[in-house]
């Protein structure tokens, strides 16, 4: 697995250790994951399922658990092909409607058993899942009043492993523009030691959603103008925030305008184009 920056790294290793699996792969993110105690996680085995419709995101229908090669093949299409709800949802769950016994439906679908951690009288849910191309699933849902409150997504790809890109594309810059229509805001962050790193953030505050795509070797090892092609691009993470106060965005960057030679309605303009044309010059020297 490509070695992320810190902050992901204690994410991933907050998150595994709460689910009770074994460490992650070291990464160099800068920690921003607020450090829980470690209680023993208590694995509730569902006995009904949920599936995600247009019509109905948030019933708790019970339905038979999928075999697991279809589950592993309806996993893959939800990665790729953006699920029919209201924004902000992931898989039919939204936050401050779906109950958490609608939760845990809805992953007991796929098989996916949900650990609930119990910090000062709040139930923590943490779902787990390794697609066999390489990628990585962690989804982490605070409950309040027996309702999900946020959705917190990662997704940690072995690009070089799978030999595929994008695996993700239901939540890449074109898909969510296309959906959502123009950002908020677009900011970068940066960094020139030991590896290069670079993540791009982008805000959707009319529904709630922020989006982030970083990784190790996007941007050259010194500063100074470079491109950067997000369309193209092999991150290593997509980390989603969905909801409003969300447990430990990312930190403020610095403005795309700022950054680039671009606006908003350009950066959009561009990120809905061609992908292989996608592209801008990214002045890495407006950075500390």
């Amino acid at each position: 697995m490509m070695k992320l920056v810190s902050w992901l790294y204690l994410f991933l290793i907050v998150a595994l250790t709460l689910a009770g699996c074994g460490p992650a792969a070291p990464t160099t993110l800068p920690a921003q994951v607020e450090q829980l105690p470690l209680p023993i996680p208590t694995v509730i085995s569902p006995t009904s399922t949920f599936i995600p419709t247009s019509q109905s995101t948030i019933t708790q229908t019970p339905l038979d658990t999928m075999e697991p090669e279809r589950a592993d093949e309806k996993i893959k299409t939800l990665l790729q092909e953006p699920v029919d709800c209201p924004a902000p949802c992931f898989w039919g769950v939204v936050p401050e409607q779906t109950t958490s016994v609608g939760a845990r439906n809805i992953f007991s679908q796929f098989g996916l058993q949900t650990t609930i951690i119990t910090y000062e009288g709040k139930d923590y849910y943490n779902v787990d899942y390794d697609v066999d191309t390489g990628l990585s699933l962690n989804v982490n849902i605070p409950i309040q009043n027996n309702l999900v409150e946020t959705i917190t997504v990662t997704l940690v790809s072995d690009l070089q492993k799978a030999g595929i890109t994008r695996e993700w594309l239901a939540y890449s810059p074109e898909t969510l523009i296309k959906r959502y229509g123009l950002p908020s805001r677009v900011d970068f962050a940066a960094d020139w030691g030991p590896k290069s790193f670079f993540s791009m953030q982008m805000y959707f505050d009319a529904v709630g959603l922020i989006v982030q795509y970083a990784g190790n070797d996007i941007i050259p090892r010194q500063k100074g103008a470079s491109q950067v092609c997000p369309l193209t691009a092999k991150f290593d993470a997509v980390r989603l925030w969905m909801g409003k106060n969300p447990r430990h965005p990312p930190g403020e960057g610095i403005s795309l305008e700022k950054t680039t030679s671009l606006t908003m309605d350009a950066f959009s303009k561009l990120m809905t184009g061609d992908p292989n044309h996608a592209c801008f010059t990214f002045d890495g020297d407006v950075f500390p």
